[in-house]
């Protein structure tokens, strides 16, 4: 069973939250923050994930197995025509 918490989100966060209740967008403020806390999760592991795919296109041009282009033109051209596969 979940634990409850108490925390004090100050005035600012407080009206909105009122209001995101108050105007029906959700039922109770507890949903508002379990949404609020889910889209951080959400946003955390992009971010992680982003880091990653970072980390890896690093390795690969540190092991020379970057492309190089001559113009903008043809770096476009390549990123367009990408779900035609390499």
């Amino acid at each position: 069973m979940a634990r409850a918490k108490t925390f004090s989100l100050g005035d600012a966060y407080d009206g909105i939250l009122a209001d995101l209740v108050k105007h029906g967008r959700f039922g109770t403020e507890t949903e508002a923050v379990r949404a609020g806390i889910r889209m951080l999760a959400d946003y955390e592991m992009r971010v992680q994930s982003l880091r990653q795919a970072i980390q890896s296109a690093e390795s690969q041009i540190a092991e020379g197995l970057g492309i190089e282009y001559d113009t903008h033109e043809s770096l476009l051209a390549d990123v367009m025509n990408d779900d035609e596969g390499r």
